[in-house]
């Protein structure tokens, strides 16, 4: 299976420590089997990469890989938004990391993009005031049903990688 990888470098050998740790899935090596995601990704890297360190000739790109599937990976699969998927990346995203997640080898499932992060935020603020419910939870799920369904594997180990094979890299026009 193809998957890509949008950032601002050629990327043969990919790292699973790389990525920040307070993200979806925790750290890891992120891809997609959205192209078009992908090259969402690249251009918001280089985007930020101008601004942040005036760095002119940063170029969106975007990796291809061919993805191995393999039955000896422990992969965690989850199945659109719901209450499971939602406090995870939640937990994540606060540096709360579960313990029964670190023995897999492959994380698959949505991304907070830009719309479900205000999501997953909310509930982040109502958590730290103390106000978590059961009836905040399901309000989340609500608005959350509404959202474009998307993608990401998340690679968490040095041997999942090796089931990752460097295909391409090409550049994204920065339209």
């Amino acid at each position: 299976m193809l998957v890509y990888h949008g950032g601002i470098v050629k990327i043969e050998k990919p790292k699973v420590d790389q990525s920040r740790q307070r993200i979806d899935f925790g750290q890891g090596f992120y891809t997609t089997t959205l192209k078009s995601q992908a090259e969402k990704w690249a251009k918001n890297k280089s985007r930020i990469t101008k601004k942040s360190i005036a760095k002119a000739d940063s170029m969106p790109i975007v990796n291809v890989y061919d993805y191995t599937v393999d039955s000896h990976l422990h992969t965690k699969k989850f199945k659109g938004y719901n209450e499971e998927w939602l406090m995870f990346v939640v937990n994540s995203r606060r540096g709360i990391f579960d313990p029964s997640i670190f023995g897999y080898d492959v994380i698959e499932g949505n991304i907070a993009d830009d719309a479900v992060v205000e999501v997953v935020n909310n509930l982040i603020e109502q958590i730290e005031r103390g106000r978590l419910s059961d009836a905040i939870i399901s309000a989340a799920l609500q608005e959350l049903e509404y959202q474009q369904e998307n993608d990401q594997i998340c690679f968490k180990t040095k041997k999942s990688l090796e089931y990752l094979k460097f295909k391409k890299c090409y550049e994204v026009e920065n339209a």
